[in-house]
């Protein structure tokens, strides 16, 4: 799956300038302000191998912090063999009986968003998707489709390829499996040009870009990725405009609003400082780049505004930087966690 900074390095666009983040009055919670489940990376080189003790035990370690769901990405990118079928069907049955909901991915080809061709996406995506619905339809885990190919925005002939590729899929995902289709778009913060030359859009261009894409695509839900570009220095002030628009968008589109509250983070306290360390370059450039689980207070402020907006929240970052197999850091991080999402569920 192309990650959406790979996607912002590949597709740039003219700047347009922008205005000043004037905070949005907070509203009362919509859900729990605490994580359904994680984003998973699915491969050969870990947990597709993985037996089935193996995942009762990561399955086990996840309830314990409240995890029910499943979101299992680059899962295409493994089904190349019938055993690749079968360990995967057997990991939906183990997460039948822990009733565990699980979205299963597309996959996508590479760098998708630099060529455009309609015709070759679509046919690639059709294969994962029938290969999928074939043997897995009728799974009671297998909850919903993820189409991975991620955006912010898209203007001109880049906007109408996305609807006719959100559409094409969407129509592909309900045929092979009568279930939800969810995406997980991003937003950007970057209004000088520091990360690259992207196109800045203001909030309410957002909303109704959004809205119509959400619309015409008929897209069931929107996980809606709460990080700007990663960094520790963005605030909520930053993020409120943001996810309140795709709040409004996905009520005008008639579709759900779910939050990806991302649990790592690129530490930089500014990006001023980010400039004196490693000059005008995008993040995923840098080597070394110091990344860490978010910190629980600053965690807990997070889930506490998407949980103004969203049904359910979900996580990206706890595969790679937070689950306790890590190292220590994401050790801590876990019992942290841990009581942070006890404390809420008694209060």
């Amino acid at each position: 799956m192309t990650s959406r900074r790979e996607f912002l390095m590949g597709c740039l666009g003219s700047a347009a300038p922008g205005s000043v983040v004037i905070p949005l009055p907070k509203r009362e919670l919509r859900c729990r302000p605490v994580i359904s489940g994680p984003m998973w990376w699915y491969s050969h080189s870990e947990s597709a191998l993985w037996d089935v003790s193996r995942w009762r035990d990561e399955l086990d370690q996840q309830s314990r912090i409240g995890f029910n769901l499943l979101w299992l990405v680059n899962v295409a990118g493994t089904l190349t063999a019938e055993k690749d079928i079968r360990a995967l069907s057997d990991l939906l049955d183990l997460c039948a009986q822990h009733k565990v909901q699980v979205i299963l991915d597309i996959g996508a080809s590479n760098k998708w968003y630099g060529a455009l061709d309609l015709d070759k996406e679509l046919a690639i995506c059709s294969k994962n998707i029938l290969k999928i619905g074939d043997r897995l339809r009728r799974h009671p885990a297998f909850w919903g489709w993820y189409i991975p190919h991620e955006i912010y925005m898209f203007w001109g002939e880049a906007a109408a390829y996305i609807e006719s590729l959100y559409s094409g899929l969407v129509d592909r995902c309900k045929k092979a499996a009568d279930l939800p289709v969810a995406i997980s778009p991003f937003f950007i913060l970057d209004r000088d040009r520091v990360f690259g030359d992207f196109r800045y859009s203001e909030p309410d261009e957002y909303r109704q870009f959004w809205e119509r894409l959400i619309r015409r695509s008929r897209i069931d839900i929107v996980i809606l990725q709460d990080s700007g570009e990663h960094f520790s220095y963005v605030t909520n002030a930053m993020r409120r405009p943001f996810l309140a628009a795709m709040h409004d968008a996905c009520a005008g589109a008639k579709a759900i609003f779910w939050g990806n509250v991302e649990t790592a983070e690129f530490e930089c306290p500014s990006k001023e400082e980010f400039v004196r360390r490693y000059g005008k370059m995008h993040p995923s450039r840098v080597k070394g780049a110091p990344w860490r689980p978010v910190p629980i207070r600053r965690l807990r402020e997070k889930l506490e505004l998407a949980a103004e907006y969203s049904e359910l929240i979900v996580t990206w970052g706890y595969w790679e930087h937070c689950r306790p197999s890590l190292g220590k850091v994401a050790r801590q991080w876990y019992r942290d966690y841990k009581a942070y999402y006890n404390a809420a569920g008694s209060a």
